[in-house]
């Protein structure tokens, strides 16, 4: 007993005393690389908490999992989730109404209302190409089709968020048509890949002369590898959106410190790591760099947003699963 009590004298008081906030998120946003780490930090400076990154492989595993456990594993927030998830995500009612008011969310830089989920960043789906190997590339989706010496690599919308993002796009332009023009695109598609990363490897290995990506992918290559010749390709019929969020967990034992969270996840402190960490558009202007990225990824016309129900998903993966049978 002597000398547990000494252990504990050799405690600092701080440590005893913080709180554990249990935030489940992708496992690339908290990597060395990743916006995460800065993120961390840059919490903890303003509170007397300790952040305990929880993660998942993607967006769809990360809502999966806290059905499955009906979140025993007492997860305080949730982050990360596409916005194609969040009415799948309500109907499981485990996600608390959020406390931000309508003033604090006006002053984002994308229109927001939802009083649940907070948008922490948002990109447009593009196809990626080297300027250097591609000197024209085409403007608009039937040109894309129309160039049979352009090979295509893509994910597959059942198992990830691009993929997914792709069909939208598809079934936002062309509608009862999407799967005619899937049909006109199979040629060209030389790899329906499981996963973004896997996708985007193999195009850097030089498997294909494009790639499903986000029109912030450019910017990556520039400032992190000094890299000028990847491209976005910009259609002049628009780009569909993602936008990812958060949202704390009814049954949190932080909801002070969760909800704490969700004020900082809109701030500067954490928006500043955003551009050059996760390589998405922040949701507010004010941020450190943003000039650069902007020169590197401007951002192009987009398309009405669309909340995407269980239904719509099904719908928008039949169009493209109809063209490969």
């Amino acid at each position: 007993m002597s000398k547990l009590i000494f252990l504990l004298i050799l405690i600092p008081m701080s440590l005893l005393s913080k709180e554990q906030l249990n935030i489940l998120t992708y496992d690339s946003f908290i990597s060395d690389w990743g916006p995460g780490p800065n993120i961390q930090k840059s919490f903890e400076s303003r509170c007397s908490c300790t952040i305990n990154w929880i993660t998942a492989d993607s967006s769809g595993a990360l809502l999966s999992r806290v059905k499955l456990s009906k979140n025993k594993e007492g997860i305080d927030i949730l982050m990360g989730l596409d916005d194609s998830l969040m009415s799948e995500a309500k109907e499981t009612n485990l996600f608390e109404t959020h406390s931000i008011n309508s003033s604090t969310l006006s002053n984002l830089n994308i229109s927001w209302n939802d009083e649940i989920f907070l948008p922490f960043d948002y990109g447009f789906f593009s196809f990626i190409y080297n300027s250097f190997n591609l000197s024209n590339p085409p403007t608009s989706f039937d040109q894309l089709a129309q160039r049979n010496d352009i090979s295509i690599i893509i994910m597959d919308p059942r198992t990830s968020t691009p993929g997914l993002g792709l069909a939208k796009w598809i079934y936002q332009l062309k509608g009862d048509s999407s799967n005619e023009f899937w049909k006109s695109l199979q040629d060209q598609i030389v790899i329906t890949a499981k996963s973004w990363s896997d996708g985007y490897g193999l195009f850097l290995e030089g498997e294909a002369d494009i790639v499903l990506s986000y029109t912030t992918s450019p910017a990556y290559h520039a400032i992190a590898e000094g890299d000028e010749t990847y491209k976005a390709m910009i259609f002049e019929e628009g780009h569909a959106e993602q936008i990812e969020v958060l949202a704390i967990l009814k049954n949190s034992q932080n909801k002070q410190l969760a909800d704490q969270f969700m004020q900082f996840s809109i701030s500067s402190g954490f928006q500043n790591f955003i551009p050059n960490g996760n390589w998405m558009y922040p949701v507010i202007d004010e941020v450190e760099g943003i000039e650069s990225f902007y020169r590197y990824a401007p951002k192009p016309s987009n398309l009405d947003r669309i909340f995407g129900s269980t239904s719509d998903r099904a719908t928008w993966i039949k169009s493209w699963s109809n063209s490969i049978e």
